[in-house]
């Protein structure tokens, strides 16, 4: 049996897929999974989510978000999840820029620290698939 991979968001299913592996940033490290993984469930980092299809990798930029797979099935539930071919250069250049300005005028006691630090996270693994 295959491994399927589905990667949905609060907006839309992005992807519905059948693959050989999945790599994927977990917020205690990057982990992969293969047919018949032991089942587990963890939390995402943002950054590069990868399958492997027929020897070919395809990427994308999650948003953090939660990782389970069981029974042949990988399920990723993203804050945002885009294909490196969908992903605006410029833009994502542009949000990592803004990100990191609002960051650097913060201390890390601010309030808002955490999540300035999530956008520049964010806004880096997008760039970071784009391959920019």
């Amino acid at each position: 049996m295959p491994l399927t991979l589905d990667i949905v968001t609060p907006e839309r299913r992005v992807l519905s897929v059948t693959c050989d592996e999945v790599r994927a940033p977990g917020v205690g490290g990057g982990f992969g999974v293969r047919r018949d993984h032991e089942p587990f469930m963890t939390a995402l980092a943002p950054g590069r989510l990868t399958y492997v299809e027929g020897g070919r990798e395809h990427h994308y930029a999650i948003g953090g978000g939660f990782f389970q797979v069981a029974d042949n099935r990988a399920i990723v539930l993203a804050d945002t999840a885009e294909a490196a071919p969908d992903i605006d250069v410029d833009r994502a250049r542009r949000a990592f820029e803004d990100a990191q300005n609002r960051l650097l005028a913060l201390t890390e006691q601010d309030e808002h620290y955490g999540t300035e630090s999530a956008r520049v996270r964010r806004a880096a693994a997008r760039l970071t698939v784009a391959g920019k």
